[in-house]
């Protein structure tokens, strides 16, 4: 049985096509009669569904496992449900792609004071119990009744569909046509103008983007353009909107050519640099900023287009560290901002609640500092919740200052257990904040096995490197802090602050008897050095560049016991000792600036350690040839008669290795067969040595 009138639904959709506006329904109650119910409106509505769900029994359910499989599409109508698990960044996405006329479902729980859906298994480290209450949710109750969203309640038989909405809407589609032709004109200008002027365009979703690509391509009827992206489907609306333009069949998702726009997946345009006059990049939040590089050395004339709302993950890093490399290598790019939404109207309701919900219209305030004193306090949760703008602005805050913020990052913060929240006020206003994350403190069998690289338990990132490094499982047992994320407002900054906020949380974990506090971080000189000043050292340099800000992640930690003390000080001698052999092999392509802040950690280190252990736990599978490497070079330079023993391949091997940068050995073999030339180098050198 229905539990709303079908006449109002029929009224409803015809208000939203009459404003342009999209709506937001709440199917709360059990998960059966929210299945029910949803069936009765995909019958109602005889319109396209698009439904992400784990539950079968729904029609058209799919559950894509990668955002960007949501991303750049259009969807008559959208149900999201919340019973196969709530991931914000995934809910905030699709809500993106209704179309103007369109709803969107949410299937969720009548009384959900203790609902703890599957998403938050995500959020829960090894040691951890799943909390019993949610306080995301609670976060989530507290905002919808600020929403213009309309429930539909199993506990009562028929409801209103009928939205408490505005009387008045001025915003008109004519004068969305005309903001986006300004942009399509910026876009030709690139493609007929001087070479190296790249084009960056920023929008909110919605805001007619990609169908300006589109528009754009069917203007450029005489150049020939890549469309790159890292799913076709993501480009959909771009291919319609041309086919629009030029009055073609519309194109199905399947075609990757159409009239001169041909579309192209990032890695084949980079393996393959097909000609083309102009390069229009979709999406380019979501690719690594070194492909964003690669592209632009490759094409003299490219358009990137992109959504900077936190929900794709990267788009800090986007904003950030690419607009700084355009800054200082091609001071000649422009940039258009489109903000008059396109695909709907201004006002509109759905967009309005999933960013009040998702906390996605976080903002900092302006700070006024009178002068520098500041207060230092560790605060809850359950503290945050009672102060929901302090809540906006800590999490405001840890997006503007690092590059790779989701939604679900926001989630994270409410739920994860384990995890300390520090902040630094001034006169009642933020100024500081920092996320520390517990780890540590397994059982000596776990801890052995973490050690030999046979476990990796969800979670404790610092605990479990610091036991692949020294190779046992000891320095496991040991509770260690994580700093994982710290942010100081901009107008607030070199004033250190910081420091302070460091020294704080250092003192407050020594309080509570941590071991070890540790950090992990996408490396660059400056700020390794300020690590440096706080005592921290370098322990592990990752040995793949980070996908978004294109640096490698540094591994830093500082004792804070004496048993943390012993544990950490043979990895931080091992490292000085191995960073003069690892650095200009695995590392070459790093700035000279970084390389000497890692250097300047050596001290007189004893020559006369044992190497063969390294080589021993290579051997075994326990540990990456990067940390066996420097061990392998000095020991066979310290006993040239081993090399005797070895065949002519392995001695040609061994030569390479010394001379070259081993990632250019590396490309000329498969991973396979270069592991095992490795691995059976490295036996052959420690069966010379027993």
């Amino acid at each position: 049985m229905r539990a709303y009138k079908p006449s109002e639904l029929t009224q409803l959709k015809r208000n939203l096509s009459q404003r342009r506006w999209r709506q937001a329904i709440l199917l709360r109650g059990e998960q059966a009669w929210c299945t029910e119910q949803l069936s009765y409106l995909q019958q109602d509505i005889n319109e396209p569904w698009h439904v992400l769900s784990t539950n079968e029994q729904l029609n058209h359910a799919q559950w894509p496992t990668h955002l960007h499989q949501i991303l750049g599409q259009e969807h008559s109508n959208a149900a999201y449900d919340c019973f196969s698990g709530f991931f914000a960044d995934k809910l905030a996405a699709l809500s993106g792609t209704v179309s103007a006329g369109g709803l969107l479902v949410i299937i969720m729980p009548e009384d959900t004071s203790h609902f703890v859906d599957p998403g938050i298994s995500k959020l829960v480290s090894y040691g951890y119990h799943t909390p019993a209450t949610s306080h995301f949710w609670a976060w989530l109750e507290q905002q919808l009744s600020n929403t213009q969203f309309i429930n539909v309640c199993q506990s009562v038989s028929f409801n209103a569909l009928r939205p408490n909405w505005p009387t008045i809407h001025s915003e008109t589609f004519a004068s969305a046509q005309q903001h986006q032709q300004q942009v399509i004109e910026r876009i030709k200008a690139v493609a007929k103008g001087p070479e190296n002027c790249p084009l960056l365009i920023s929008a909110d979703r919605g805001r007619g983007k990609s169908s300006a690509l589109g528009l754009a391509a069917a203007h450029l009827s005489g150049q020939a353009i890549i469309l790159c992206a890292i799913q076709r489907r993501a480009v959909s609306s771009a291919f319609k909107h041309l086919a629009l333009a030029r009055g073609l069949p519309e194109p199905d998702d399947h075609i990757h050519h159409l009239d001169n726009l041909t579309y192209m997946p990032p890695d084949r345009v980079v393996q393959e640099q097909p000609q083309c006059d102009t390069l229009f990049v979709d999406e380019a939040a979501t690719l690594p900023i070194p492909i964003l590089k690669t592209l632009l050395k490759m094409y003299p004339r490219v358009v990137f287009a992109s959504t900077l709302v936190g929900y794709e993950g990267s788009g800090r890093g986007y904003t950030l560290r690419f607009k700084k490399f355009l800054d200082k290598h091609y001071p000649s790019h422009s940039e258009s901002l489109l903000h008059i939404p396109f695909r709907f109207a201004n006002g509109d309701p759905l967009e309005q609640g999933i960013s009040r919900l998702l906390a996605l219209d976080s903002a900092c305030n302006e700070l006024a500092l009178t002068d520098t004193s500041v207060v230092h306090k560790k605060i809850s949760v359950t503290e945050l919740l009672t102060k929901p703008e302090l809540l906006k602005q800590v999490f405001a805050l840890l997006v503007l200052a690092h590059y790779q913020t989701s939604t679900n990052d926001f989630r994270q913060l409410l739920d994860a257990p384990g995890q300390q929240l520090f902040i630094t006020l001034h006169k009642d206003q933020l100024v500081g904040v920092a996320l520390v994350m517990n780890e540590g403190g397994f059982d000596k069998d776990l801890a052995n096995q973490i050690a030999r690289g046979q476990r990796r338990p969800q979670g404790h990132l610092l605990a479990q490197s610091l036991a692949q490094l020294a190779g046992k499982g000891a320095i496991a047992q040991l509770h260690s802090a994580r700093i994982v994320r710290i942010a100081i407002h901009p107008d607030a900054q070199h004033l250190g602050i910081g420091t302070a906020l460091i020294s704080y949380i250092e003192m407050a974990c020594k309080r509570d008897h941590f071991d070890i506090l540790g950090t992990s971080f996408g490396a660059y000189g400056a700020l390794v050095q300020f690590w440096q000043r706080l005592g921290f050292h370098s322990l592990k340099l990752g040995f793949k560049r980070d996908h978004v800000s294109g640096e490698h992640s540094l591994l830093m930690a500082k004792a804070l016991s004496n048993e943390g003390d012993a544990g950490l000080g043979p990895i931080i001698k091992q490292w000085q000792r191995d960073a003069t052999y690892i650095l200009p092999h695995f590392f070459a392509n790093i700035g000279s600036d970084l390389t000497a802040k890692l250097l300047s950690e050596n001290s007189d280190i004893d020559s006369e350690n044992d190497d063969m252990e390294p080589l021993c736990r290579f051997a075994r599978g326990e540990l990456a040839f990067i940390h066996a490497f420097a061990p392998l070079m000095r020991f066979t330079s310290n006993n040239p008669a081993v090399l005797e023993q070895l065949d002519e391949q392995q001695q040609r091997l061994l030569a390479q290795l010394k001379a070259k940068n081993c990632t250019q050995i590396k490309h000329k073999h498969s991973k396979k067969q270069f592991n095992l030339l490795l691995m059976a180098l490295v036996q052959s050198v420690i069966a010379q040595r027993l």
